[in-house]
């Protein structure tokens, strides 16, 4: 900046004034990150079958999925156990019935995607590969217990296992009874029916009574 010969501000001079600088803009709120799209209805279909309904001691009631296709040997009668899948499906593998491994009897063999005729089975729908989007086959599976037999991991149906009643782990204690009976279990027990056949009725009972 000059001065004048006195040392004092000199006065505005248009002509020689310097150009003002320009604005400065303003600064833009940031980009929000987008959001990701809705997911479409055979989306939340999927994640809903993919979702299995644990076990629990009020009600015994899943819903499987499995992709499995070899499936062509199954039928009444024979025993399996479930394991969990990446994705949220489940698969299964047959297993001698006296195996402490089978936790589950096929009490039916069903045409399609199909209720059971009792809420207290788990139904286990087959599909007959990845891209297949129609059950071929739902088993009805039954708790594959007798008298005495002592269950731990009641509320998974894939960890369900049968143990000591004297393990530390043992939740329930299974009493079977053939036929249908209302009074066949105490207000305590988890009580299950199967049509069978054979029908008959499960009573779970707490562990640490009776036992």
């Amino acid at each position: 900046m000059t001065t004048t010969p006195t040392g004092g501000t000199p006065e505005y001079d248009p002509f020689n004034a310097s150009a003002p600088l320009p604005p400065m803009p303003e600064a833009a709120p940031p980009t929000p990150f987008p959001k990701p799209p809705p997911l479409s209805v055979l989306a939340k279909a999927s994640i809903v079958l993919g979702v299995v309904v644990a076990l629990g001691l009020g009600s015994l009631f899943a819903f499987a999925v499995s992709q499995s296709s070899r499936f062509t040997k199954i039928e009444a009668g024979k025993c399996l156990y479930l394991t969990d899948e990446p994705g949220g499906d489940q698969s299964y593998t047959t297993a001698s019935c006296t195996s402490n491994r089978a936790t589950f009897r096929i009490d039916e063999v069903r045409t399609g995607s199909s209720d059971c005729r009792s809420a207290d089975y788990i139904q286990f729908e087959l599909y007959g590969g990845s891209s297949s989007k129609r059950a071929e086959k739902t088993l009805c599976l039954a708790l594959n217990v007798e008298s005495g037999d002592c269950l731990r991991d009641v509320v998974h149906e894939t960890r369900i296992a049968k143990v000591r009643c004297s393990d530390i782990s043992a939740e329930a204690r299974a009493v079977v009874t053939r036929g249908s009976s209302e009074y066949a279990c105490s207000s305590e027990d988890t009580a299950l029916h199967y049509t069978g056949p054979p029908e008959r009725t499960v009573c779970l009972r707490p562990t640490g009574e009776n036992i």
